[in-house]
């Protein structure tokens, strides 16, 4: 079921719910909503029956959909009027449910003419954009070769057609080129292809245009006609029998195949046994846009990413573009060109295009043609007819077109949201998705896609192995997506002192997003009555307290919020997304209650110390992020309501995180809170002792606590078990706390030496908590034995604990272990060596050790064997060679990349020289700052 359609059902259904017993307003309410709903599950039918079609009709159709099913929640939100407040208006003759109901007829009028219209057309238009390919994609820059920035990728390429030493075999290897379309991967891979130096070495050499091929019978039929017309003697393919012919022509020859622009994965695997592996170093050069089909074929440094030019590369291909090599651009045009290279982000295609462009200028070209090509990029030349810009619109048509389902699109269009060049956290955006209705639970899925795909990128632009956590638009995709978006009112833009980008038709704003800009621009928006999600970027604020239809705002940055302000916010009876953060505030007043729609509530960064109780008792608040103390739990009948509330209503999932430094500590919370999954705690030391409250250090006789906490057995048999020794340990207290939970916690993260000493040890097996981090001196691991007990465990991270790196080298006994991170300051952390046994870690993914200097490691032969990914970022200046430090790394043998410290010398590039997997090995990029305009 899509989400435009789910977002009306529930609302709907709970109304009709409560219409049922209120008998004045059951008859035409109930039954108009009743068939609204109706109608909309036979909308949902059809759509079914349409998947996986696509096409802008069917588009069209989604979007009238979800206008539609916004009216209607809106309206279906004023419905819920207060008991007393409602019969005063039929006393006075303003009762509003002859409107309602005229209302709700319009609405079935416009349900029901959606669904005459929807003709479904199963098989039909597919929502996959195939043909042309990178092969026509690219063909602009043919002509360009050779690119500027294109000797280092070329060289490190041509590396990989012959081994780097014997351990490499001489077996096929598979090299994948990957990188966002328009980036050059077809024309790198066809100046190999062209290059006599390079297939002189080899028998066959042939190239595939693989574009469109959907199943590994058509790419196969595309493979053997292409190496077919580079032999002679040989037959036409017999029916069905191009695998055996292809094998049997490459079998004797040391061959080299390009195949371009493949694009699905499975189709690969299920051709790529078709190339027979005859001991002669033959290789296959594959170019796609997607990151899984560039790991289905190949791994290591076989994977190459392309990356978009630097800044002189980019200047310099575009002022040769536009002047030729004899002529240098005049400063006037170079100052005013900089939106120019700022919105085309270094991609080859885009800064191609617009060269052109501004070359047919001639003689008459000032710096005004390349100011208003930078202002009006989107609009004007990737949105209109100009044919010089036809390659560029077809290769971003394509990126929007393929995508799976309305979902992913919605997905990708909302990113217009953001500023260019701001970084975009994956668990926040999903938040805010789930929060306007547009996913469900597959919000994950749609980001990863899209970074899946090379439309959106990872921040830092560092690895495929790990999960993305950050990503940020690419200008030129950012141009793109802002037309589109504003053309299908997904959002609307206030952007410093451009004009104000709404779709022009006669509809609804939805969203705004105002950045850079003053208070005063926002009345340029004449109707704000269905606006829904507001997101400002270092903006003034305003008062929008009339914008009562707001399901999210996003405050992030913005500054001057008096106590007037936090007040009218909680007005905004709807919100179910509040971010606050770095705003300065120092207080949230206690009208926050109001907001009982409330679902994430972001305070970090902020000055906010206490938490009012209002806001642990908002019903729906799934995700609550500060660093704050929780309220006091003061005795008596509060106590026992909110202790009900926790145990019962409580929605709260993720708690990151408060401080316990009050002897009215947060046990209700952790104890309590039903749903309660992730939390994250600081401790002053001087508190840690008094972590359950004031009764902690009581004698077992006193019932103050049970008292007020309701007496159960589990609390019982702790009160009367706690010896002297237990109330003195520093972290009893946290580790009683999970064990009374009815639930168990999935991730725990701590800020405390004191609670952080012993805490591994205390957990007992099987142990749900899958991630943990520790920020504070350990006094010691578990045993081997207990460690394995702890085997759902899958992410750790230790920071500062004081431990060596041998003795930490025991966690190799945490088998379901995938993500270790190890960070420490200390230089006993390189005392000893980390040996990892046969069998060790054997679940292990990621390792990262970041130190002053690298310690010494040992992998012996069946040690980590599902590593791909090691990190050593260790920036000392006098280190040994890599070979006296690292040993064994040819163990690993699912190794795929190596990341080493910016500051490490050029000699540890070589550390995985000699690895059968030729494992990737890279510096760590600069910290990465945001950027956004």
């Amino acid at each position: 079921m899509v989400s435009v359609v789910r977002l009306v059902f529930s609302m709907v259904g709970e109304v009709c719910r409560v219409m049922e017993k209120d008998a004045e307003r059951h008859d035409r309410l109930y039954g108009g909503l009743q068939s609204i709903k109706l109608e909309m599950e036979m909308v949902n039918a059809l759509i079914k029956e349409e998947e996986p079609a696509g096409g802008a009709v069917r588009e069209t159709r989604m979007q009238q959909l979800q206008e539609f099913a916004y009216d209607v929640e809106d309206f279906v939100e004023g419905l819920w009027e207060a008991g007393a407040y409602g019969k005063v208006l039929v006393a006075i003759g303003m009762d509003p449910r002859g409107q309602q109901v005229r209302s709700i007829d319009r609405f079935k009028e416009r349900i029901i003419s959606l669904r005459k219209e929807w003709k479904p057309r199963i098989g039909g238009e597919s929502s996959h954009v195939g043909g042309g390919g990178d092969e026509e994609e690219e063909e602009e820059l043919d002509e360009l070769l050779p690119l500027e920035g294109m000797d280092v990728p070329r060289s490190r390429v041509v590396e990989l057609l012959s081994p780097s030493s014997p351990a490499e075999g001489r077996q096929l290897r598979v090299v994948s080129v990957v990188g966002c379309r328009g980036v050059g991967k077809t024309s790198l891979a066809r100046a190999i292809y062209r290059d006599p130096s390079v297939s002189h070495a080899f028998d066959c050499v042939a190239w595939v245009d693989a574009s469109g091929c959907n199943t590994n019978k058509a790419l196969l039929h595309r493979i053997f006609e292409s190496v077919r017309a580079t032999t002679e003697n040989v037959p036409m393919e017999a029916e069905g029998a191009a695998f055996t012919n292809l094998h049997t022509i490459l079998s004797p020859k040391r061959y080299l195949v390009f195949i371009d622009d493949v694009e699905q994965a499975q189709v690969w695997k299920d051709t790529v046994h078709a190339f027979p592996d005859n001991g002669m170093n033959s290789r296959v050069i594959v170019t796609t846009s997607v990151h899984s089909v560039a790991a289905a074929c190949s791994a290591g440094s076989y994977v190459y990413s392309m990356q978009c030019l630097s800044d002189d590369d980019s200047k310099s291909l575009f002022w040769r573009r536009v002047f030729g090599y004899q002529r240098i651009p005049p400063h006037s045009l170079v100052m005013d060109s900089e939106s120019i290279f700022s919105k085309c982000g270094g991609l080859p295609l885009a800064l191609a295009s617009v060269a052109k462009h501004l070359n047919v200028k001639g003689v008459r070209l000032d710096s005004s043609h390349c100011k208003e090509v930078g202002q009006n990029l989107g609009r004007d030349y990737l949105q209109s007819g100009n044919g010089i810009f036809k390659g560029m619109r077809r290769v971003l048509t394509q990126c929007y077109d393929s995508l799976p389902d309305y979902e992913h699109k919605s997905c990708l269009l909302y990113l217009s949201i953001f500023p260019r060049g701001h970084q975009i956290k994956s668990k926040s955006l999903v938040r805010r998705l789930r929060a306007e209705g547009l996913v469900v639970k597959e919000g994950c899925k749609c980001f990863d896609e899209l970074v899946d795909r090379c439309i959106i990128e990872p921040v830092p632009i560092i690895n495929n192995s790990v999960v993305v956590k950050s990503c940020q638009v690419h200008g030129i995709v950012l141009e793109f997506i802002i037309q589109k978006s504003v053309e299908k009112n997904v959002v609307a833009l206030i952007r410093g002192h451009d004009p104000l980008l709404k779709n022009s038709a006669e509809t609804c704003v939805r969203r705004l997003s105002i950045q850079s800009s003053t208070k005063e621009r926002f009345d340029e928006l004449a109707d704000k009555s269905a606006l829904r999600s507001l997101t400002m970027f270092k903006s003034e604020p305003f008062d929008f307290r009339s914008c009562k239809m707001l399901r999210l705002l996003d405050l992030e940055g913005c500054t001057d919020l008096d106590k007037r302000f936090l007040e009218g916010l909680c007005q905004l009876l709807l919100l179910r997304y509040l971010s606050l953060r770095r705003t300065g505030i120092n207080k949230l007043p206690t009208q926050i209650e109001k907001l009982q729609r409330l679902e994430t509530l972001d305070i970090r960064e902020t000055k906010v110390e206490k938490l009012p109780m209002q806001i642990i008792m908002l019903p729906k608040l799934a995700y609550l992020f500060g660093r704050f103390q929780l309220p006091d739990v003061p005795n008596g009948k509060v106590t026992n309501t909110l202790s009900e509330f926790l145990k019962k209503k409580s929605s709260l999932h993720t708690l990151a995180g408060f401080v316990a430094n009050k002897r009215q500590s947060p046990e209700h919370v952790i104890l309590l809170a039903r749903n309660l999954k992730k939390v994250k705690l600081w401790c002053n030391e001087d508190a840690r002792k008094s972590f359950l409250g004031p009764d902690l250090g009581a004698p077992s006789g006193s019932r103050r606590k049970r008292d007020c906490w309701g007496k159960t057995k589990l609390e019982d048999n702790y009160s009367h078990s706690i010896t002297s020794e237990e109330r003195q340990s520093n972290n009893f207290d946290f580790i009683r706390l999970l064990k009374m939970r009815f639930t168990s916690l999935e991730s725990v993260s701590i800020v405390s030496s004191g609670l952080c000493k012993d805490f591994l040890g205390s957990l007992e097996g099987p142990c749900n908590i899958s991630s943990i981090k520790l920020r504070g001196n350990l006094d010691r691991l578990p045993d081997s034995n207990k460690l394995g007990e702890l085997g759902r465990i899958k992410k750790l991270h230790l920071f500062s604990t004081g431990l060596s790196i041998e003795v930490l080298s025991a966690l190799q006994c945490l088998r379901g272990l995938e993500y270790l991170k190890l960070v420490e300051h200390s230089d006993i952390f390189c005392n000893g060596i980390f040996i990892v046994e046969k069998n060790g870690f054997e679940s292990l993914k990621s390792l990262w050790i970041e130190s002053p200097m690298p310690p010494k490691m040992r992998f012996n032969e069946g040690a980590m064997e599902s590593l791909t990914s090691l990190h050593l970022l260790c920036p000392h200046s006098q280190m040994q060679q890599p070979s006296e430090i690292v040993e064994g790394i040819s163990h690993l043998s699912n190794l795929s990349e190596v990341i080493l410290h910016r500051s490490m010398q050029r000699a540890w590039e070589t550390l995985a020289t000699g690895h059968p997997n030729r494992p990737c090995v890279k510096r760590q990029p600069e910290p990465a700052a945001n950027t956004a305009e």
